[in-house]
C-alpha cells in the first residue's frame, strides 16, 4: 500500500445569524484536539498527513477549499458539529469537483447522532464514521488504498444503492487504549501555539493549548449529546497526561484548557493530577468544566495551588423545577455552596446557563433572572437551548413547543425553539434581561475591570466584543443572533 495524502479539515462555523449583519465565523483559534489525535494516529500508520485549520477567524470557504486542493489529496477528513456540517458537505463538494478520486468523509458528533441522514442529505461525502475514528478511519484508508471492500469497517457509514447504510460503531477506547495514542500533531498547526486565541475571559495566560485528558460523561442531562464519546468516564493515565502538560509547557504554553466532557468527573482523579502538577513544578495556569455536585473544599485548594484559574459550571437554569425536568441532578442550595466554595479557594467562577428549555414559562425565567442578581459568579455565558440531534430531548420536543430545525441556525445563538405558552420575542426580553441584570452587577463590573487592568491584553478583543454587542442589541431581531458574545 502506497502511503496515502490525508487532509483533515475543520470547516468554519457561523456563530450568530446572518440577517442581523453579524456575518461572522466562529473564532476559537484552537484546531479541535480530536482532530490533532486522528491526524497523529493517520500518520504513525505511514500516510502523509496535513490540518487545514477553517475556523479561523475571517477564513472564507473558497480559501479552504484551495488550500485543501493544493495538497492534492487522496483523502479528506472532517469533524463537524451540527452548525458546521453544511459548510463541511459544501468545502467536501467542491473538493471532490476539483481533485477526481478525493475520498471525503465526514465524523465528529452529528455525524454520530444521525448517520444515515446526514449521507442522505450531503452528496459530497462518500463516507461517514460513527463513535470514536481513531481505529476506524485508519482502517478505511488502508481498505481503500488496498482495493479492497470497506463495508466491513466498525462504525461506518456507506451509500448501497439508494440506501444508506451504518455499521455498528467501534468499542471505546479505554485504559491502556487510550494512552498507546500519540500525542495531538501540534506540529501541524501553523507557528503553535503563538496564533491561538480562545475568547477572552477564558485563560489567564498566553500562549494558550488546550488537552483532553478523559471522554465521556455519566450524567444524564437531556440538553446533552453523548453520541461521540457515550457516558461511561474514561481517563487517560495520569502520566500520559503529565507528559502532555510537560510538552506543551516546553512549546512555551502558559495557559491550559481541560476541553474534556467533565473534567472532574472523578474527584480522586483530579486530586491525583494535581499532586503531580505540584511535583512537577508546573508554572502554567489552566481551567476546567465541572457540574456543580463533584467538587469539596479541600480539593478546591488543592486545584488552585496546583494552577486552577477558572472553573466553568453547568447552572443551565435558576429554577429548581427546570433543573429536575432537564435532569441536571443538582439541588440550587448545593450548587451556590460548590460556587461559594470555589471563590472562597480563589479560583474565578463562571457559570454556563440556558434559555427556553422544554416546559419553561415566565415563572423560570424569572427565577434564573433572580437567580443572577446574587449567584457568587465572575462572568456567565447564556445561550439559547437547541435540542441538537443525538441529545435526549431531541425525539420529544415538539411535545413542549415549536422546533424550527435548521441545522445551519442550530448554533445556541437562535430562538430555534420556542415552548408552548412563549414567543420568541418574549424569550428574547427575557435573554437580554439576565444578561443586562448580571453585568450591571457592581461587583461583576469590578471585577472585569480589574482583570483588564491586569491583563492589557484583553482590551483589544473586548472593545471588539462591545462593538459587535452594541449593533446587536439596536438591530432588534428576536428570532436572529444576540449580544450573547458579550459574554465568551
Amino acid at each position: 500500500m502506497r502511503p496515502q495524502t490525508v487532509v483533515f479539515v475543520e470547516p468554519p462555523y457561523v456563530c450568530w445569524d446572518r440577517r442581523m449583519d453579524r456575518v461572522r465565523e466562529g473564532e476559537e483559534d484552537i484546531p479541535g484536539i480530536g482532530s490533532l489525535v486522528l491526524a497523529a494516529v493517520t500518520r504513525a500508520a505511514g500516510h502523509r498527513v496535513h490540518v487545514v485549520d477553517g475556523k479561523r477567524s475571517g477564513t472564507p470557504l473558497d480559501e479552504v477549499v484551495r488550500r485543501v486542493v493544493a495538497l492534492e489529496p487522496d483523502h479528506v477528513g472532517f469533524s463537524a458539529t451540527t452548525i458546521s456540517i453544511h459548510n463541511a458537505a459544501r468545502i467536501a463538494a467542491r473538493v471532490k469537483a476539483l481533485v477526481p478520486g478525493a475520498v471525503t468523509t465526514a465524523g465528529g458528533p452529528h455525524v454520530s447522532a444521525v448517520p444515515a441522514e446526514t449521507l442522505a442529505r450531503f452528496a459530497g461525502f462518500d463516507y461517514g464514521v460513527v463513535g470514536e475514528g481513531e481505529c476506524s478511519y485508519p482502517e478505511l484508508i488502508a481498505r481503500l488504498a488496498a482495493g479492497e471492500d470497506p463495508r466491513g469497517v466498525a462504525g461506518l457509514v456507506y451509500r448501497e444503492g439508494d440506501a444508506v447504510r451504518a455499521n455498528a460503531r467501534a468499542p471505546y477506547l479505554d485504559g491502556d487504549a487510550l494512552d498507546r495514542l500519540p500525542e495531538p500533531a501540534w506540529d501541524l498547526v501553523p507557528d503553535f501555539p503563538l496564533r491561538l486565541q480562545p475568547n477572552v475571559f477564558n485563560y489567564r495566560a498566553s500562549p494558550v493549548a488546550s488537552v483532553v485528558t478523559s471522554r465521556g460523561c455519566p450524567f444524564s442531562c437531556s440538553f446533552c449529546d453523548r453520541s461521540t464519546s457515550g457516558r461511561k468516564g474514561r481517563f487517560h493515565g495520569v502520566d500520559y497526561v503529565v507528559r502532555l502538560c510537560r510538552r506543551l509547557a516546553d512549546l512555551g504554553v502558559r495557559h491550559i484548557l481541560f476541553y474534556d466532557d467533565l473534567f472532574t468527573v472523578s474527584r480522586r482523579r483530579v486530586v491525583e493530577l494535581c499532586e503531580h502538577f505540584l511535583a512537577e513544578g508546573f508554572r502554567f495556569t489552566w481551567s476546567c468544566n465541572s457540574h456543580p455536585n463533584l467538587l469539596d473544599p479541600p480539593t478546591l485548594r488543592l486545584m488552585r495551588r496546583a494552577g486552577c484559574w477558572q472553573i466553568a459550571y453547568g447552572i443551565e437554569s435558576g429554577s429548581q423545577r427546570i433543573l429536575d425536568v432537564v435532569k441536571h441532578e443538582v439541588k440550587l442550595p448545593r450548587m451556590l455552596e460548590t460556587l461559594r466554595e470555589t471563590r472562597a479557594a480563589g479560583i474565578r467562577v463562571k457559570g454556563l446557563l440556558m434559555m427556553a428549555h422544554p416546559t419553561e414559562g415566565e415563572d423560570s425565567l424569572r427565577e434564573t433572572v433572580d437567580f443572577l442578581r446574587t449567584a457568587p459568579l465572575d462572568l456567565v455565558q447564556i445561550t439559547k437551548f437547541t435540542p441538537y440531534p443525538g441529545t435526549p430531548s431531541y425525539p420529544t420536543v415538539r411535545q413542549h413547543g415549536t422546533f424550527a430545525e435548521d441545522w445551519e441556525r442550530m448554533n445556541a445563538m437562535n430562538w430555534v425553539f420556542v415552548p408552548h405558552g412563549l414567543t420568541a420575542e418574549v424569550l428574547e426580553r427575557w435573554f437580554r434581561r439576565a444578561y443586562r441584570t448580571f453585568y450591571t452587577r457592581p461587583d461583576v463590573l469590578w471585577g472585569l475591570a480589574r482583570t483588564l487592568a491586569g491583563e492589557p491584553r484583553f482590551l483589544r478583543p473586548v472593545a471588539r466584543y462591545v462593538r459587535v454587542g452594541i449593533r446587536g442589541w439596536l438591530a432588534v431581531d428576536p428570532g436572529g443572533g444576540t449580544e450573547a458574545a458579550l459574554a465568551h
